[in-house]
């Protein structure tokens, strides 16, 4: 019984254990008040022009692709009126935002080097 268990831990996606503080999701949270919520909404929903970040809108966009995807989207694009404006440490801050958002566990710090993992791909929430 104990090695059932251990292999169904060893096996859960990284998402579902968790990859981001509730301090980074705090700092992401204001980051994303200020730059992102005049497009993507103030509760993430996107609108006409922009995306949502949350829910079945999120997922239809981004499931099964790689996290680090994502993340170089955000470094590279937005915000669309400064591209690549904000530091690397914020869109780790705003992607830890987006992450709790979805419902996804908060646990270890959110490092770039953590998104460096191409297996690492966004899955549905548990």
């Amino acid at each position: 019984m104990h090695l059932v268990s251990d292999t169904v831990a060893q096996s859960a996606h990284p998402l579902h254990a968790g990859l981001y503080t509730s301090e980074q999701a705090s700092r992401g949270k204001d980051s994303y008040m200020t730059a992102c919520a005049s497009c993507h909404a103030v509760d993430l929903r996107g609108n006409s022009n922009s995306p949502g970040l949350v829910g079945v809108g999120f997922l239809f966009l981004w499931e099964n692709r790689p996290l680090s995807e994502l993340f170089e989207k955000m470094r590279k694009d937005m915000p669309t009126n400064r591209p690549g404006s904000l530091a690397t440490t914020t869109y780790l801050d705003l992607l830890a935002f987006i992450l709790q958002q979805n419902g996804y566990p908060e646990s270890e710090v959110l490092k770039e080097s953590r998104l460096n993992d191409p297996e690492l791909l966004i899955v549905p929430p548990q």
